[in-house]
């Protein structure tokens, strides 16, 4: 069962979420992971467990999920990287956030194209995965990018952590790491 600030529970968090995920587990969060090589990502991590799954594999989710809820129990805190909003699996995560009468945040971690300009339905057609669903807290990280003198660049990993830790100190329902306007010529 859950200790200290409770489960966290991070899809996709193996990568550029790596030091958010170690920054919450030392915090005091149990922090579990479910992805593609979870298992071996969080082996020898401390307060950290991992479930290996591919999100496009409904039934494998499934089962990670909920190992990773027997784990960790109801999560008060959900990191949600999905690279596609088009599958069943991310709703999936919004149905297993909080416990019966208590809530819990989800931030969903978007890229930039969610949030271009030209197309203001993005960011409320990616948080239909949480409607009707009060136990779910969501929240919106985009990930935006950085203008240099030589054009527009990715955030980096570090980046990415630090903001999306950001978004969760902040709780605003809307966070963006870097920007997002002006939107540069080369990545319409």
């Amino acid at each position: 069962m859950a200790e200290g600030l409770g489960h966290a529970l991070i899809v996709g968090g193996t990568g550029m979420l790596a030091a958010a995920a170690d920054r919450l587990a030392q915090d005091g969060w149990r922090v579990s992971h479910i992805a593609r090589h979870a298992t071996t990502f969080a082996a020898g991590r401390e307060g950290q467990a991992g479930f290996d799954a591919d999100y496009h594999d409904e039934a494998a989710f499934r089962a990670a999920l909920a190992a990773a809820l027997e784990w960790g129990g109801p999560p008060g805190l959900g990191i949600a990287w999905f690279r596609t909003l088009k599958l069943p699996t991310p709703r999936l995560m919004a149905e297993a956030m909080g416990a019966p009468g208590a809530s819990a945040r989800l931030f969903q971690v978007v890229g930039s194209r969610t949030a271009h300009p030209n197309h203001p339905d993005r960011l409320p057609r990616a948080a239909a995965v949480a409607e009707r669903l009060p136990n779910c807290l969501l929240r919106q990280v985009v990930l935006g990018f950085r203008l240099e003198p030589a054009g527009a660049r990715a955030n980096t990993n570090a980046e990415i952590s630090a903001g999306v830790l950001e978004a969760i100190a902040a709780d605003r329902p809307l966070t963006i790491v870097g920007q997002v306007d002006p939107w540069p010529l080369d990545r319409a």
